[in-house]
């Protein structure tokens, strides 16, 4: 049983959220809000960042929303700015929120610390400054990873936004979002301007780069890939432009494209993968589409969303209730 809730990135939009159980989806209510465009769960707090919510002002907002126990969301209990503009991702780390500012280039901390890149990478037109678009903790939570779509490097910092390292993939590939293999080991990259993964050894908040292998059999200028999850031995990626899932499969060695599915919409933003399925948002069809997830073998439901302009969708688990007898101590 999940709580599942999607970000509609437009005027009047907001957050939808559906209850998941035993595979069928219900909707339950909707939060609305302009342009929310990504969501993070933090315990019983919901956090949203949005576009431009200050009158006047190009920068982004962070705000919070209590989770109430049916999994609605309260009144929104903070907006503080992000001190940047386009906020795109989110994490929680270390009693502090990151944001990472796509067109600043730029790092937030909810505790007002900010860090800040320039230069220019070979694209002329995606890489001509900093673009930050992902951050989240370390797989063994001993710093955070910031990826930098301007100038192809991902960034490792300590809680203060003090640089440890910094890693790169080829040049022109503009890494996107990253992911952790089960093992916490490697670290997945996906290059959206490259429609690629590039592999990297990770220890001791230090990236090592090892092959970079593509998403799609041929490559197209009008190709970006968007979002990547891994499952096991599985590793999955959205691909704007084509409109497709890919599945790769890694060995511990190597990374191999297994199978490549269409998704059902326009423009596969995110996606998010519960048990054994899989849920597509499509950012310009306006739809979210719901596959069956077998390894790399993807199978569309009937079964579709119909929400404005999904950018992100995220989950919150649900505890099974349990009988007063359980609650016993049965110590001895």
């Amino acid at each position: 049983m999940y709580h599942l809730y999607f970000a509609s990135c437009v005027d009047g939009g907001g957050i939808y959220h559906y209850y998941l159980e035993a595979g069928r989806l219900r909707l339950e209510d909707k939060t609305t809000c302009d342009q929310p465009t990504y969501l993070n769960v933090t315990g019983d707090t919901m956090e949203v960042l949005f576009r431009r919510p200050f009158e006047g002002s190009r920068e982004s907002g962070l705000a919070a929303y209590p989770l109430l126990g049916d999994g609605s969301l309260g009144p929104q209990m903070s907006l503080i700015s992000t001190k940047g503009e386009v906020a795109c991702h989110l994490c929680g780390w270390r009693g502090k929120t990151y944001v990472a500012n796509y067109s600043s280039g730029s790092v937030f901390s909810s505790d007002g610390k900010l860090r800040s890149h320039s230069g220019v990478g070979v694209h002329p037109v995606r890489q001509e400054a900093s673009h930050l678009h992902f951050v989240s903790q370390s797989p063994d939570h001993r710093c955070l990873l910031a990826v930098d779509l301007g100038l192809d490097a991902i960034y490792s910092y300590d809680e203060d936004l003090k640089l440890l390292s910094t890693a790169h993939v080829p040049a022109g590939c503009g890494p996107r979002h990253l992911a952790y293999s089960v093992d916490g080991r490697t670290v997945f990259c996906v290059n959206e301007l490259d429609s690629s993964v590039t592999v990297f050894d990770y220890s001791d908040c230090r990236l090592t780069r090892e092959e970079t292998v593509p998403v799609l059999e041929e490559k197209n200028k009008d190709n970006i890939s968007a979002a990547i999850r891994v499952r096991g031995k599985y590793v999955y990626v959205s691909n704007r432009g084509d409109d497709s899932i890919s599945c790769l499969e890694w060995d511990g060695k190597h990374l191999k494209l297994c199978s490549v599915t269409p998704c059902g919409g326009a423009f596969p933003r995110d996606f998010l993968l519960v048990e054994d399925q899989l849920f597509c948002a499509n950012e310009r069809s306006g739809n979210v589409t719901i596959f069956r997830v077998d390894g790399p073998v993807l199978t569309m439901e009937k079964e579709q969303l119909f929400i404005p302009a999904p950018l992100c969708v995220v989950c919150r688990g649900v505890l099974p209730q349990m009988e007063e007898e359980e609650y016993e101590d049965k110590s001895e």
